[in-house]
């Protein structure tokens, strides 16, 4: 999709990428040519011979910072083999008083869990190797906890961090492809959730069993990342949902999204009496 993309051309909106589409231009290599054939080429011919050149170098920083927000979905394709699905778990919903408590990623290599305590500094090295990072409500909510995180400790901060990467925030493509509310219930209309016995726990239950593993409940941890994982795991489909819905309303002819490798969290264990606990206040 990015190579059918002209909006982070330097002046030209939405509007006039339409424009360009309906008068026959439908990818960067028809500007690249339009250009050659005029023999001095142009303005946008030359946005997208450059634009050619960095995504063949595999530069994700250089569409981060000039695609419109509402358009880095588009990304999601070309830098899918470099991407992390990244959901944290928190004390409570304030960066200003609360701190994060675990960070999960989800990349080709499997999950893996950043434990506060445990490997949590571990996490802004793995950061920087992705290209793409993909999050549901990250930028309202995530984002800020790292950020706040990452100060705290002095490791560079998370703009630092993902300067190199695309964030894409799936709240907001869902929304404009028509799934509103919580990653859960978006989950559950769309079928696209891990069902089990952890679906039916929320934030509550995991700021719950955070308390429990530092009063030293065993089970606790594994449960905590378990509950992380399911919802982790869901963000592959997801994306691929948003982001072949919205290519459909498009006036071009777009691939689908390619998939994600599926992770089983059926192999990671968890406290099945913990779940039972949790969800008798649910």
């Amino acid at each position: 999709m990015l190579t059918h993309t002209f909006a982070h051309f330097p002046g030209v909106t939405l509007a006039r990428e339409a424009e360009l589409w309906g008068d026959g231009y439908f990818c960067w290599d028809d500007l690249i040519a339009k250009g050659n054939s005029d023999g001095a080429g142009n303005a946008v011919s030359d946005q997208a011979m450059r634009s050619r050149q960095r995504l063949a170098a595999g530069d994700a920083g250089f569409f981060s910072e000039r695609l419109p927000s509402a358009t880095r979905w588009r990304a999601y394709p070309d830098f899918i083999d470099g991407a992390a699905f990244l959901d944290i778990e928190t004390t409570g919903l304030s960066p200003g008083y609360s701190h994060t408590t675990l960070v999960g990623i989800l990349d080709r290599n499997g999950y893996t869990a950043y434990l506060r305590g445990d490997n949590l500094d571990d996490l802004p090295e793995a950061l920087l190797k992705y290209d793409l990072v993909v999050t549901y409500n990250g930028a309202s909510f995530d984002l800020p906890f790292l950020r706040r995180e990452f100060q705290a400790s002095g490791e560079p901060g998370i703009e630092d961090l993902l300067a190199n990467a695309v964030h894409i925030d799936l709240r907001y493509p869902l929304r404009e492809a028509g799934y509103t509310g919580g990653l859960k219930r978006i989950e559950q209309r769309t079928g696209l959730g891990r069902p089990s016995a952890l679906s039916k726990l929320g934030g509550a239950d995991a700021v719950t069993l955070w308390k429990m593993a530092c009063e030293g409940e065993p089970g606790a941890v594994e449960t905590l990342i378990r509950y992380n994982a399911e919802d982790v795991a869901s963000l592959p489909e997801l994306a691929r949902l948003a982001y072949d819905m919205l290519t459909s309303r498009l006036p071009i002819t777009v691939p689908p999204a390619p998939g994600f490798p599926e992770f089983d969290t059926g192999s990671l264990s968890y406290d099945s009496s913990l779940v039972e606990y949790l969800t008798r206040f649910n």
